[in-house]
């Protein structure tokens, strides 16, 4: 780590002069400069340490080229990276610049982004030169574009998104195959008439059924509709799959699709970007989740993966289901639909969660597979995965003090992981400690291990949303907080979690020993998040959907 570094502790605007304010020792002896790794531009020396730029003057009276753009400075012969500080990190999204030109027809952008140093160095490899940086860096990166007026909005330019002439002829094929699914679809779908008894549970992102879908799908089964309504499944993971075997599964699966009256899914479908439903198709999203803090769907608008302001499958959903009325504003904002879409039933595979003899049932079990932990109190860790998709997930397992849990295992405790399915490494827990330190991360559904859990560590995940229902402390460990919050970006900061936030494995440990739990926030987040009912939710979703009864709906 290179000690004393100079960082920017604020930006700002005036005209066309952008202000960073830098901190750190010797700022005089220092050379700055802008990089897109390639091209390389001195910048002004800072005065009183502020670095003031003229952004349409940089080179030779020209503006920074498309693309993103690094700041970094030079000292002692060595290079290194400016990074930010988190505060000045959380008003990026303010600093952002539009700059119109030529009767309102072109602009030219500048949008600041919080950089990877992991990518960073990726790209940086094929260049000569070495710039320096450290992995928890908040690296600031200024992304310019010249723009132009899209008269067009709905179409995509198959010419600009392409980087080669075969990948420009990859895109027409997507297109041109997408363009026949639609049409086959379409007639399909025309040739079927609708009698409003034919219901599909499927989902592209996991197999078998489960979840919210399997609830309802169970609670019809039980009420003998599945004599009323001819029910249908289509499970598989077409994300996994390449576009060219996507097209051929959702080819297989059209006319199981036009036959349908109702649809329900609990995840992204991108089938539903593709065709488009008749008017008398209710699609219906039971969506996984209940509530967390990452931001998808629309609240990610404007971020690297998000929707198309448009042409989203989320746009098409006919009703959404969301745990409480309290979380509609949160939906309202992923989904990218009116609110008047949304129905307030609760989660259906919350039915009868709580049920006494269901959980007796579970913790006997529990205790017959793992009788060295009965009679202690169980800690789960249970966090959200790092890195970006899921062939690249992982946990830094070094954040964890094993030794520290250990110690606290003297003291009447069992220390349990549950990592994410995404993450592949298997925790190496020392055969010393293996009495009361397990990884079960491969052992049943993490809901149903909540019925013997007494305190759960986790970050931004939303398994907060089941856990609350116990009435039980809540660690949020978030060794990376802003940096996590800056880059991958959050619908509701950490601050609002409703336990202890804790930014070091001491911070949770200490928790722990002193019960410092803050157990006030909790009652808030269940009164935001759960609404009381009469029904079980999966019956309200049957009887307002399916049966068009009028009842409990938002």
């Amino acid at each position: 780590m290179h000690m004393n570094k100079v960082i920017i502790t604020d930006i700002y605007w005036h005209n066309i002069y952008l202000t960073l304010s830098l901190q750190g020792d010797a700022i005089k002896d220092c050379h700055f400069y802008v990089t897109d790794l390639k091209k390389v531009y001195p910048l002004e020396q800072p005065v009183d340490n502020k670095l003031t730029i003229n952004m349409v003057n940089i080179n030779e009276t020209k503006l920074l080229d498309n693309g993103k753009w690094y700041f970094y400075y030079e000292k002692d012969h060595e290079k290194y990276y400016l990074s930010i500080t988190a505060a000045c990190g959380y008003k990026l999204e303010q600093l952002d610049k539009l700059y119109r030109y030529g009767q309102e027809c072109y602009a030219y952008a500048i949008n600041f982004q919080i950089s990877d140093m992991a990518v960073l160095q990726k790209k940086a490899a094929q260049t000569p030169s070495v710039i320096h940086g450290d992995e928890e860096d908040l690296i600031l990166c200024a992304f310019t574009t010249y723009m132009k007026r899209n008269d067009h909005p709905n179409r995509k330019d198959v010419r600009l998104e392409s980087k080669s002439l075969k990948q420009g002829c990859r895109k027409v094929a997507f297109i041109l195959t997408k363009a026949a699914i639609r049409g086959i679809f379409a007639v399909l779908s025309s040739c079927r008439k609708k009698d409003g008894k034919h219901v599909l549970f499927m989902s592209e992102t996991r197999t078998p059924i489960g979840g919210n879908l399997k609830a309802i799908d169970d609670r019809m089964k039980e009420r003998g509709l599945d004599k009323t309504f001819k029910i249908s499944y289509s499970f598989s993971k077409t994300l996994q799959q390449s576009k060219f075997k996507t097209f051929f599964t959702w080819s297989r699966l059209l006319w199981l699709i036009a036959k349908q009256d109702y649809i329900f899914v609990d995840d992204y479908v991108p089938i539903f970007k593709t065709i488009t439903l008749s008017s008398k198709t209710k699609l219906i999203q039971a969506w996984h989740a209940g509530v967390g803090f990452k931001s998808v769907g629309y609240s990610r608008f404007g971020k690297a993966g998000s929707p198309l302001p448009k042409d989203s499958c989320h746009r098409k959903y006919d009703y959404a289901l969301v745990g409480s009325k309290g979380l509609i504003p949160v939906y309202e904002e992923v989904f990218g639909i009116d609110r008047s879409h949304f129905l307030a039933t609760g989660l259906p595979r919350l039915d009868n969660y709580l049920d006494g003899e269901r959980i007796n049932a579970y913790k006997m079990k529990f205790y017959q597979d793992f009788p060295e932990l009965k009679g202690r109190k169980i800690i789960m860790f249970a966090p959200t995965y790092r890195g970006n998709t899921q062939s690249d997930a992982y946990y830094p397992y070094d954040k964890i003090d094993m030794d520290g849990i250990a110690k606290l295992c003297e003291q009447d405790y069992a220390f349990i992981f549950k990592m994410h399915p995404f993450i592949q490494e298997k925790v190496d827990i020392p055969v010393a400690y293996a009495a009361y330190v397990k990884d079960l991360s491969q052992y049943g559904d993490i809901n149903d291990m909540f019925y013997i859990t007494d305190i759960l560590i986790t970050d931004f995940s939303s398994n907060i949303y089941e856990f609350a229902l116990h009435k039980k402390p809540i660690i949020f460990y978030a060794f990376d907080k802003d940096y996590y919050q800056l880059r991958r970006g959050v619908h509701r900061s950490l601050d609002d979690a409703c336990g202890k936030v804790c930014t070091t494995f001491d911070e949770v440990l200490s928790t722990i020993r002193n019960k410092t739990f803050e157990m006030e926030k909790l009652a808030a987040f269940i009164e935001e998040c759960f609404d009381t009912h009469e029904k079980l939710s999966s019956d309200i979703v049957i009887d307002s959907i399916l049966l068009h009864e009028k009842g409990e709906r938002c």
